[in-house]
């Protein structure tokens, strides 16, 4: 009597854990259940940027070829702060960072080249403004200016 007894306590104990082991189980699904269905409710909106090609103008550069301009939030006259925004010529190595004053410059030689800019830390490719296929010549000054979107959660 007394082995059965014992018998009883255990599969009580063995039944109890695996009731505890399946409810913390599910918990967990249905934990990630909810994030998921949050997650997929966020309507993320994009407020875009643009660029704008202002001018061209000739200059003495020994031959070579520089780009030019400014980076604005969009809808705003406010300066991103040195260092936060980057300016790029596609398809090569050569970046640029803006000043305190949103101004950039990337020398670069003649050719035609796809100008790029994005705030550091962008994740989006939506927020990417481009100017593609600008001819440049040697001894000449191309501005571009950049006005960067953001997002609305």
């Amino acid at each position: 009597m007394h082995t059965s007894v014992n018998c009883e306590n255990v599969n009580r104990k063995l039944t109890n854990n695996k009731m505890s082991f399946l409810y913390s189980k599910l918990s967990i699904l249905i934990i990630l259940i909810i994030l998921i269905s949050n997650s997929s409710c966020l309507k993320r909106k994009f407020v875009y940027g643009k660029s704008e090609l202002i001018s061209v103008s000739d200059t003495l550069l020994n031959d070579s070829s520089v780009f030019v301009g400014y980076i604005f939030p969009i809808n705003s006259t406010t300066k991103y702060p040195a260092g936060h925004c980057e300016v790029w010529i596609n398809s090569t190595l050569n970046m640029e960072t803006n000043d305190s004053a949103g101004y950039y410059q990337l020398k670069t030689l003649p050719g035609t080249y796809s100008i790029s800019c994005q705030a550091k830390g962008n994740e989006w490719g939506e927020l990417i403004e481009e100017t593609e296929n600008v001819k440049i010549e040697k001894n000449k000054k191309i501005r571009i200016d950049f006005y960067l979107g953001y997002t609305i959660e």
